[in-house]
């Protein structure tokens, strides 16, 4: 993926928004300050899930355990969806530890990043929180991870981490599910060593800035 270095394209708006959702006051103003887009109804463009995964006995040796998440953009296509990989990377090369995010459309990739973070996790009693993050913009649809940390490999997440593919039609984010995020996560590799997945807070972001927040408190594994 290319880097963006200029402060006022979009993507590089909706990376501020994933970091720094509330820093300018507005997320309308952050997001469209250099767009002549103007929302007659306000519309969910930007759905953030906070998560937490603990982990009890990792197992180095097989890079046990592996997980995935997903988030949809519809709940009524699961042909059109983003994934986190957590503790390995796998698609056209595998690698253990760390974790990569993906964007798929008709289950072909569109776009991904490889963390930085290479350490597979190895630590008794990890404690992994993070916000995965889903948008709707410029006919594109976004997903980054932001404001992750865990005991062994400390802050992780970041505009980096932003994957992006076409929009396919979709012009907001109304039809997302948490019930379908927390139904999808897989445990491909060693769910004993997992102690719990749970999703803790969902936060709808409209255009006009408003917002609901969800308190879910549901476990995905326990």
């Amino acid at each position: 993926m290319s880097t963006v270095n200029t402060w006022d394209d979009p993507r590089c708006a909706l990376s501020r928004v994933f970091l720094y959702p509330f820093l300018y006051g507005s997320i309308v103003l952050v997001v469209f300050a250099n767009t002549a887009v103007v929302a007659a109804e306000p519309k969910i463009f930007l759905v953030e899930e906070d998560w937490e995964l603990v982990i009890n006995q990792p197992e180095v040796a097989i890079n046990s355990p592996q997980i995935a998440f997903f988030m949809y953009p519809d709940s009524g296509r699961d042909d059109l969806y983003f994934q986190l990989q957590m503790n390995y990377a796998a698609e056209e090369g595998y690698s253990s530890g760390g974790f990569r995010v993906g964007a798929f459309s008709g289950d072909h990739p569109r776009d991904e990043e490889r963390s930085r973070i290479s350490e597979t996790l190895s630590w008794d009693n990890d404690r992994l929180r993070w916000t995965s993050a889903m948008a709707v913009f410029n006919n594109q649809l976004m997903f980054a991870v932001k404001d992750g940390y865990g005991y062994q490999w400390g802050v992780f997440g970041g505009p980096e981490y932003l994957v992006e593919m076409n929009d396919e039609g979709l012009v907001n984010l109304a039809n997302y599910s948490a019930a379908q995020s927390l139904a999808a996560v897989d445990i491909g590799f060693g769910s004993n060593r997992v102690a719990s997945i749970r999703l803790k807070t969902v936060r709808l972001i409209r255009t006009d800035g408003s917002q609901q927040v969800i308190q879910v408190n549901e476990f995905a594994h326990q």
